[in-house]
């Protein structure tokens, strides 16, 4: 029961990693036109412009780095290594603590997703964290139940 409910979560887990590796492409590409749309008013020179668009794909990529480093963890977790939630929690975390303070910052709905996917990231790496000790502690058995 215990170690089925570990696969379960961890299947979440990897899910919300995907949906935060997918965020890269719209990101990347589906983004890219209000940022060309901003910035084609604007007086910037080919220098700076390169820069930014530069700096737009490299957060796309950070973003896609992020969410296979999450579906790292939930595999890793699944073969019983200690210490894999590590880099689901750290990404869990940066994004939950993005979506809050962009949230607060900027007022757009846009950035709950930040919130929900980091969320999401952090409480499922310590769900995972929970069970794995539990199964660690008694192999074999499953968890108490709850009243």
């Amino acid at each position: 029961e215990n170690a089925m409910l570990r696969k379960f979560i961890s299947a979440l887990l990897a899910l919300t990693g995907l949906l935060i590796g997918l965020g890269a492409f719209g990101h990347s590409f589906m983004g890219r036109r209000a940022l060309d749309t901003g910035l084609a008013s604007l007086p910037i020179d080919a220098h700076t412009d390169k820069l930014i668009y530069l700096v737009w794909y490299f957060c796309g990529g950070c973003m896609l780095v992020f969410g296979v480093l999450v579906i790292w963890s939930a595999w890793k977790i699944t073969r019983g290594e200690r210490g894999a939630l590590f880099a689901s929690s750290l990404v869990g975390i940066f994004y939950l603590l993005t979506g809050v303070i962009s949230l607060a910052y900027m007022r757009e709905p846009f950035w709950s997703v930040f919130v929900i996917l980091g969320g999401l990231a952090l409480v499922l790496s310590a769900a995972l964290g929970i069970a794995s000790a539990r199964e660690r502690a008694a192999p074999g058995l499953a968890a108490p139940r709850m009243p």
